[in-house]
């Protein structure tokens, strides 16, 4: 089932929000001084589902106030801090309204329009022909780039199994929970097997040993264990 479909070329295109590249700089700001914050570039892809929607009423329906609705059909720049509150707000009515809260929805979320954001603005990041590479600067992108707080610990074994398997692991912990657990966590599973296939890893297993138990349970750290087998004709690495 296609959750998220969005023609991004339809006529909804002059509310789109903006993706500003060049993310750092004096163009960076605060929308208001609560100390938790995200940036643009995770709020954009929800900002374009809720405005190519425009039969559904967000306020009433999806809990957004009448603030939110009028920042999202404004600019968002991918360079900006936005209040997690607000990524919560409108993460929350996504999940709920478009994705059913199921976590196909998520996974769909991050594999699709999610991911297409983020390879557009940090594909020389994120696009290494390279898997380690690519999840090691996905990494450090969480540390500071994508959320204020939060860390990312990402390891990884140094030479594949004797069968060719390579593993990593990726944890991700915030000390004043992760935001819209049941959401994010399928949001950041999906990201994670992205980065794996659009660097050339093949047979990609990503797990997260919680799933069952994340709806309406406060989470402040997860573990996500990733396994896959590089591809052979992989081409020239990225440094």
């Amino acid at each position: 089932m296609a959750f998220f479909e969005t023609n991004l070329e339809g006529n909804h295109l002059n509310k789109q929000p903006k993706v500003v590249k060049g993310w750092q700089g004096s163009a960076e700001m605060a929308v208001n001084n609560n100390s938790r914050k995200v940036k643009g570039a995770f709020i954009i892809p929800l900002a374009m589902i809720i405005n190519s929607r425009k039969h559904v009423d967000w306020v009433k329906y999806g809990g957004l106030t009448p603030e939110d609705m009028a920042l999202v059909k404004d600019y968002i720049l991918a360079s900006n801090w936005y209040d997690m509150d607000f990524f919560i707000r409108i993460s929350s009515a996504v999940f709920r309204l478009v994705g059913n809260n199921s976590p196909e929805g998520a996974r769909e979320f991050g594999q699709g329009i999610m991911w297409d954001t983020l390879a557009k603005i940090y594909g020389l990041s994120l696009l290494r022909n390279d898997p380690i590479s690519a999840l090691r600067k996905f990494a450090i992108l969480y540390n500071g780039i994508f959320f204020n707080t939060g860390v990312v610990d990402f390891s990884y074994d140094e030479q594949p199994s004797s069968d060719g398997i390579c593993k990593a692991v990726f944890r991700i912990f915030d000390p004043e929970g992760i935001p819209v657990p049941e959401f994010f966590i399928q949001l950041m599973k999906s990201l994670l097997e992205k980065i794996l296939q659009e660097n050339n890893a093949e047979k990609i297993v990503v797990r997260y040993d919680g799933e069952n138990q994340l709806e309406g349970q406060k989470v402040y750290s997860a573990i996500f264990n990733l396994s896959w087998r590089e591809n052979p004709v992989n081409v020239k690495k990225i440094a």
